[in-house]
């Protein structure tokens, strides 16, 4: 057999079809752009599923590519056997139209057999059971005979569709025997079995028919051809290695992986599956984080987040204490960047390195205590002979220490418990319910009002309020009186037929304005306060200005101030939005929003802070879309065509058949129903105020516009005006002056830290003379004044060495909080241990401290204890120094 490295293999394999005519294409993204079917790239064939359907010809007829693929269908056989992985490469020749069945199968085996060397006596095809013709290529043509090719089921041998819809078709699989000392020794073990004796490693893919989601199959315009090698398996037989993670280019990282733990741990059978995950799922981790994948609890997010802790919580099972998947990293890149199309991964290291490093370290922080939940659960129900995991247990993991449901299902599994699913889904759904509740807004006098009464009868709530801020003629279909409630004196709450107000919804806050009986009618005016949705009706809550509330009709009118001051803030949203994703990636995802005529927020998925770099050239951006008053125009299309035209939806939200889009012409298209300005130079002027976290993962940008985002740049001038008096030097020096004036107060601050650590010292060098003459042994106890712990740390050294035959115990207030220092000379440490004296002595105000015998340090918030711990101290060394007197300062 021909040894060949991973990147060789994958160097014959093009070029063997590159010379049967097939066109090596660039591999498709492990995130799919265009298909909404798939999280990940599962399969080769992913980027070509058109070709097969389209009844146009497709660009290539023939196409070779090496594809980085990722699958979670296998991942919990991820280390226990010698073959899964849910990262890997396949090696693929594609046909579409072109050749089929028999050349397909020529080609393989002159590949296996003649450019690989691979005994033909160790080689077994399979084929679907219906598939005569491949079964007679491979007995009769190829000349292995019938008892040598094996007939399987739609399970092993029909493939696909990925995603569930598309190209599909049977297959023929093409297996090494790794002889009978592997696998289950039973007789009539053959390709097909469960045990790891053959090992399948080329799939051979025979396209023929288009599968819709429910399941129908029609016949492709295109047959053709799909196959499939995995690179790992192949490098495990032609290296002659027992598993995939043993090959040439999974080793350097698994070895890694061991070097960070303890010998004894990573060589028992838990350590080495662990580290088998482990090097696995890293390198799924470093490809994803590469493409802009950040985890959080949906979608590709949810896959990174799970694949990332599971891999954390297995690193205890190799020996390895915190945090360490970052520093794997590096090891990965140089692993995989060899090959010319993984190139890019250098240049993504350091952020995908960060970006792991945080969620890794975001994990550490409740692992050992959520570890710590489940291992006291699950040991009382052993306890009780119990086999189910409660539910509520499993959402407090998810809810309180982060553990994705799979980690918590994978964990019961190890201790032959099952998860309680429906009560955690109705765990989850009750936290659900109370985050919808709470994002409401409050409006709980309405749900104690008067019942509705109907004053006229006829279709209700049609929204004018887009095009028309003013309608004449409305009348009121039902109202209900809320002045009995709490707090809602002379309001009612009513429904029009028609209405220009805006009810809130999408982060838009509701229309207010005025509702004004027409002239003939009876006098009634009024004041529309808030308007919201409950079902279909568009409600609006007002309150009774003048006359009483009728039928109508009236004129409705919108507050014309407030709705443009929102349409500006609306449309700057979504400016906002267009131009994070284009300086931050597209992994960036809207978690919220609200757009009110004084300010609007944004929220969005990102794992770091804004630099102020990043947050001039985003507002920079923003306004320089506003200055090219781009129009901003609607379109109401259905679902799927707004997807295929790229606009953006919220994760979560639910849409109708028919949406609607608002485009700002070239830059930005998402789904909205919200209120906008026509054209983006109305907004006038956009300027961010604020960027902070406001949860894992979540950051929130607050920002205004308009006339107000002036009157706040006006603000900052005159505040610049006033710095510039105060501190006497123009604008355009003002940095250079502050820098100067810190300068000063920074050598100030040296100066006076400078005499007041000589202070202490010859304090302290007092209190030593002084023991030295009046105690035996010598011992001092005394409250100083220190600056920072390290100095009071010195200060106590000085004690050590002045006093060989001595202590002594040094107590300082800093910052607010009590710290101690206990220093033992050389010649009294077998008596007086420093940690056990510091220790004892801050106990009684609650403290904590530690260090060596010598040297130790503990502190305490209660300051206010000070001399009780420092006469606790004087009692704790006497009783171990008996009939010793001792040396106490003035402020002891």
């Amino acid at each position: 057999m021909r040894k060949a490295s991973s990147n060789e293999l994958r160097r014959l394999f093009l070029d063997f079809f590159k010379e049967r005519g097939h066109q090596h294409l660039p591999q498709a993204p492990l995130v799919p752009p265009d298909d909404p079917t798939l999280l990940f790239t599962s399969a080769g064939m992913v980027q070509f599923k058109p070709y097969y359907s389209s009844p146009l010809p497709p660009p290539v007829r023939r196409a070779v590519t090496v594809q980085r693929c990722l699958r979670l269908t296998d991942i919990e056989n991820v280390g226990i056997t010698v073959r899964h992985a849910t990262f890997f490469e396949m090696l693929g020749n594609f046909s579409f139209g072109d050749y089929f069945k028999r050349e397909a199968i020529e080609w393989a085996w002159e590949f296996v057999t003649k450019v690989l060397e691979m005994p033909a006596e160790r080689l077994w095809p399979s084929v679907f059971r219906e598939d005569d013709e491949a079964f007679d290529l491979w007995a009769k043509h190829i000349g292995l005979g019938p008892k040598r090719v094996v007939r399987l089921g739609e399970k092993d041998n029909f493939w696909g569709p990925a995603g569930g819809a598309g190209a599909c078709g049977p297959c023929s699989e093409i297996y090494w025997d790794q002889g009978p000392g592997v696998g289950c020794g039973q007789p009539e073990c053959a390709p097909g079995c469960d045990c790891e004796r053959y090992l399948e490693f080329w799939n051979l893919v025979f396209p023929q028919f288009d599968q819709a989601l429910t399941g129908e199959r029609k016949p492709l315009p295109n047959r053709g051809i799909d196959t499939g090698m995995g690179l790992e398996r192949l490098a495990m037989i032609l290296q002659g290695v027992p598993s995939v993670f043993d090959n040439d280019l999974l080793t350097p990282i698994g070895d890694a992986v061991r070097r960070m733990g303890n010998a004894k741990e990573a060589g028992s059978d838990r350590g080495r599956y662990a580290a088998r995950v482990v090097t696995d799922h890293m390198r799924a981790l470093v490809f994803t984080f590469a493409e802009g994948v950040r985890p959080s609890n949906e979608g590709r997010g949810y896959v990174a987040r799970r694949l990332l802790r599971r891999a954390a919580r297995l690193g205890r099972y190799v020996g390895i204490q915190g945090t360490f998947l970052s520093r794997l990293v590096p090891i990965v890149v140089k692993q995989m960047a060899a090959y010319e199309e993984y190139a890019y991964l250098m240049r993504e290291e350091p952020a995908v390195a960060a970006a792991i490093l945080e969620e890794e370290t975001r994990f550490a922080e409740t692992l050992e205590q959520g570890v710590a939940r489940f291992d006291e659960t699950a040991a009382a129900l052993e306890k009780r002979k119990e086999k189910s995991f409660p539910g509520s247990v499993a959402f407090q993991l998810y809810d309180t220490y982060g553990f994705p449901i799979d980690l918590t299902i994978e964990m019961a599994g190890e201790r032959g418990l099952t998860v309680d699913l429906p009560a955690y889904e109705a765990a989850m759904e009750e936290q659900r319910e109370r985050a919808r509740q709470t994002s409401k807004f409050q409006r709980g006098v309405a749900r104690i009002a008067a019942p509705w009464r109907s004053l006229t009868e006829g279709p209700h709530s049609e929204f004018r309020g887009y095009d028309e801020w003013v309608l004449e003629g409305v009348s009121i279909r039902a109202i209900r009186d809320l002045s009995g409630a709490p707090g809602a004196p002379g309001e009612i709450e009513l429904t029009l037929d028609r209405t220009p107000f805006y009810a809130e919804g999408g982060g838009q806050v509701g229309d207010s304005g005025w509702i004004t009986s027409m002239p003939g009618a009876a006098k009634a005016r009024l004041r529309v306060v808030d308007t919201y949705r409950e079902g279909d009706s568009i409600v609006h809550r007002a309150q009774v200005v003048e006359g009483t509330a009728h039928a109508g009709p009236y004129r409705a009118e919108v507050d014309a101030e407030r709705r443009a001051a929102t349409q500006r803030n609306h449309t700057a949203t979504h400016l906002l939005h267009a131009a994070l994703r284009g300086r931050l990636g597209t992994h960036l995802k809207q978690a919220g929003s609200l757009v009110a005529p004084e300010r609007l927020r944004f929220d969005f998925s990102h794992g770091k802070a804004l630099t102020p770099e990043d947050i001039h050239a985003i507002e920079g951006e923003v306004n320089a879309k506003i200055l090219a008053d781009l129009p901003v125009r609607t379109e109401v299309t259905s679902l799927k065509e707004a997807q295929e035209k790229g606009a953006m939806a919220l994760f979560g939200e639910k849409y109708g058949e028919r949406v609607r889009q608002v485009i700002v012409e070239d830059y930005s298209r998402e789904l909205c129903g919200g209120c906008h300005v026509r054209r983006t130079g109305e907004i006038g002027y956009m300027r961010i105020e604020a960027e902070a976290a406001i949860a894992s993962g979540t950051r929130r940008i607050e920002a205004v516009t308009g006339l107000l985002a002036y009157r706040r740049a006006e603000e900052d001038r005159t505040l610049l005006r006033e710095l510039a008096a105060r501190l006497g030097a123009p604008r355009d020096q003002l940095t250079a002056r502050i820098q100067q004036l810190q300068e000063q107060t920074r050598q100030l601050h040296e100066k006076q830290a400078k005499q007041n650590k000589a202070q202490l010292a010859e304090q302290v060098l007092e209190l030593i003379r002084k023991a030295k003459a009046d105690g035996d042994p010598p011992l001092i106890f005394a409250s100083v004044e220190a600056a920072s712990v390290e100095e009071l740390r010195n200060a106590s050294d000085l004690i050590r060495t002045g006093l060989p035959n001595g202590g002594g115990l040094l107590a300082a207030v800093i910052d607010g909080k009590l710290s101690v220092a206990a220093s033992v000379g050389p010649e009294a440490v077998d008596r007086l241990a420093a940690d056990a004296w510091v220790r004892d002595a801050v106990s009684i105000a609650g403290g904590k401290g530690g260090g060596k015998k010598e040297m130790a340090v503990a502190g305490a918030k209660d300051a206010s204890q000070l001399r009780e711990i420092l006469e606790r101290g004087a009692a704790f060394a006497e009783e171990r120094l008996k009939g010793s007197k001792t040396a106490r300062s003035a402020g002891a």
